[in-house]
């Protein structure tokens, strides 16, 4: 159905408020006919079987890092393969503290797993007995016959200073196979050690974000919000989030081929304004440029 090592964009808003033209964060990589979910934001079951994708074929899940807009459907992904007698091994790869979430779900599904469908003897499988969890770190690739799937840690919670210290980790993920590669940035914010994992990409599925747009809207929602609240989401959000000068360069460092936009807070990169991101990373990047659209393949 899908070309082998394609990419779906199922969701490319950027959380956590939500975006009524877009879903929350979730893409799909073709491994062969195999379809490989990055990140599970809200909606993602419901992304998959539009872009005609059963959520039972999805048989690995990599999670960026552990902010909910990037997780919010893991619970709907155990329950509905719980309901639905999934019985093949279901593994999800992400950063340490991965492991505490899934099993806090499996613990969720405690009582409709008791519940079943009311019928006598039945018994549904539970998401322990078919689901597994890796825990990954940048030191780490997984081998899934010829796809490898490396990392590195990235600056959407910490400075590039601080690698290496107790804490929690963002990862953005590249994944090989030997006819392309594709790097999904997940959030971040400018980042060496992604401009190394990104090295002459074929494909980055980068963050954009606009810090001015985003400020305005924020400060337009909360009247009232201290000043000093609002200096501290903006310090945050221009450290630990890329801007559509920042994903040109890292593209054009990187030596990629195509990049393609996504993670789009509310108001960003809608019809109206698009082309002025277009003209933004065209200043430093020469590769082919598209602003993120939920359910395109590229």
């Amino acid at each position: 159905m899908y070309p082998t090592s394609c990419v779906i964009t199922l969701g490319t808003a950027g959380g956590p408020m939500q975006n009524p033209a877009r879903a929350q964060p979730a893409h799909v990589f073709m491994h062969g006919t195999q379809p490989i979910l990055i990140d599970c934001g809200e909606a993602a079951m419901g992304q998959l079987k539009r872009a005609g994708i059963e959520f039972r074929d999805v048989h690995h899940i990599f999670l960026t890092h552990h902010h909910f807009d990037h997780i919010g459907s893991l619970f709907a992904c155990l329950g509905l393969n719980m309901m639905t007698q999934r019985r093949q091994p279901l593994t999800i790869y992400g950063p340490p503290g991965t492991r505490s979430i899934v099993e806090g779900l499996c613990a969720a599904c405690d009582v409709p797993n008791a519940i079943g469908f009311g019928i006598p003897g039945q018994q549904l499988p539970h998401p322990r007995d078919f689901t597994q969890v890796r825990e990954i770190t940048p030191a780490d690739a997984v081998t899934l016959d010829d796809l490898t799937v490396t990392c590195c840690e990235n600056t959407h919670y910490r400075t590039e200073d601080a690698f290496g210290q107790d804490g929690h980790l963002s990862l953005s993920l590249r994944f090989t196979r030997p006819e392309r590669s594709v790097v999904f940035t997940g959030d971040t914010g400018p980042c060496r050690a992604l401009e190394t994992l990104a090295q002459g990409a074929d494909l980055i599925v980068g963050e954009m974000m606009d810090l001015d747009v985003t400020m305005k809207r924020i400060r337009a929602m909360n009247e009232g919000m201290p000043e000093d609240r609002i200096q501290m989401i903006r310090d945050h959000l221009s450290k630990h989030h890329i801007n559509a000068a920042d994903l040109g360069q890292l593209a054009a460092t990187a030596g990629a081929r195509a990049v393609v936009a996504v993670l789009f807070p509310p108001g960003i990169a809608t019809p109206d304004t698009a082309q002025v991101y277009v003209d933004r990373v065209g200043k430093v990047f020469a590769g082919t440029f598209s602003i993120g659209q939920d359910l395109a393949v590229h």
